[in-house]
């Protein structure tokens, strides 16, 4: 094993260890080159399955780079992509108050696009339409969302609550999510929002949904690996990890979008309630016009 030098990269590592890699070893250079933030957002597993080797063949890789194993990989990795202080702070912020500006305008305009064209695209696959139906005729819809994702499912729970009835706000408090409990026979549906740094109730709240027997929707951004194999029903964006604190255009269009498409499908039904809801808020006097 040739040791890592302290100023490589992990991509630099890989490249230094080229010539001595197998074919096995090569898939794996080929597959972090394309994904650079696989090192630290998956697992040895999930990626050995995704490559369909073994975790063995994994550990042996980062041995022949110079690394002890996965976590000192992971580690080493971390600390050259954000600094080696324990108060260092996110690349993406330093980015965002260092970058040429109008070089960033242009990526960031350019990233928006990707966001917005993404959202809408997917309004036109069959998934989308299944989505939709769940929404619509679901005899409950739950949402939550996790970390800074917690206001777009505040804000998405109150703006469907206007079009359907039994729409209701997960924020996980209790500690066991205890409004997750079906009714025998009852279809239920749980919506979910995360992009990454994934919390760790999602993969958690997702699967104890699916075994209660409730459907599960789960928006985020596109190097979310975890809802695999839970649920169908995962809607991913780009990762609009270039802005600081991000506020995802992406997953808040396809909102939007998810809106107006239950409007459609609810019909009347939904242009009932919203006539009742409007009368009351004029009754309590909620706008000054």
């Amino acid at each position: 094993m040739e040791p890592v030098q302290e100023t490589d990269t992990f991509v630099e590592a890989m490249t230094r260890a080229e010539d001595r890699l197998t074919q096995k070893e090569k898939r794996i250079s080929a597959y972090f080159l394309a994904r650079p933030e696989a090192i630290f957002i998956e697992t040895n597993s999930d990626i050995a399955r995704k490559l369909n080797i073994s975790p063995m063949t994994l550990t042996r890789f980062y041995r022949k780079l110079g690394f002890n194993d996965s976590a000192d990989a992971r580690s080493k990795a971390i600390q050259n992509a954000y600094g080696p202080t324990s108060d260092r702070i996110d690349q993406r912020f330093e980015t965002s108050f260092s970058s040429d500006k109008s070089e960033f305008f242009q990526a960031s305009l350019e990233l928006s696009h990707a966001s917005i064209d993404a959202a809408f695209s997917l309004r036109e696959s069959e998934l989308w339409g299944e989505v939709v139906e769940r929404v619509s005729q679901s005899d409950a819809v739950h949402v939550t969302g996790f970390q800074t994702m917690y206001y777009l499912a505040d804000g998405f729970s109150r703006r469907l609550a206007y079009l359907r009835d039994r729409v209701h706000l997960v924020d996980g408090i209790d500690g066991v999510y205890a409004g997750l409990l079906p009714a025998p026979g009852e279809k239920v549906l749980l919506i979910m929002m995360d992009v990454f740094r994934y919390g760790a109730h999602g993969p958690i709240l997702a699967r104890l949904a699916r075994e209660r027997g409730m459907d599960v929707v789960i928006f985020a951004d596109e190097f979310c690996d975890w809802a695999n194999g839970i649920t169908p029903f995962v809607l991913r964006y780009p990762a609009e990890t270039q802005f600081i604190l991000s506020m995802p255009q992406g997953i808040s269009t396809d909102l939007n979008l998810l809106l107006q498409d239950v409007s459609g499908k609810l019909g009347e039904r939904a242009k009932e309630r919203v006539r009742k809801l409007s009368e009351a808020q004029d009754h309590f006097g909620l706008f000054l016009d």
